[in-house]
């Protein structure tokens, strides 16, 4: 399974933060990459507008859900996460208001897409 992070809003600076966040958590380290993006007509390259998380197991997207959710807490940055299973995907809008359930979120998706099979 792979969740997809796009910021909503806040600055361009900000998914570097969250990519450099996540890749210090240990149960997340060697699950997260940048998703880089063509550049469009008149852009100087590509920029990255999203970073992607493997989530392989119930820990990782526990690990995931306390790493976002400390994240978010300072911060006043809306993220929508995708999870994909190939076939299925749910997206997720968290921020300061609702970081604290992002745990509970993320897991409620998962759990979502594994009743449909």
């Amino acid at each position: 399974m792979l969740a997809t992070i796009a910021l909503i809003d806040g600055m361009a600076g900000e998914l570097t933060s969250l990519y450099s966040w996540l890749q210090r958590d240990d149960d997340l380290r060697g699950r997260v990459r940048t998703v880089p993006t063509a550049a469009q007509p008149g852009e100087m390259g590509g920029v990255t507008e999203m970073v992607s998380v493997a989530l392989g197991s119930g820990g990782a997207v526990a690990a995931f859900g306390g790493a976002l959710t400390s994240w978010l807490s300072a911060r006043r940055t809306t993220v929508i996460v995708e999870i994909a299973d190939g076939e299925r995907t749910r997206r997720v809008e968290i921020d300061a208001t609702n970081a604290s359930a992002a745990e509970r979120l993320l897991s409620r998706a998962v759990e979502s897409m594994g009743e449909q099979r």
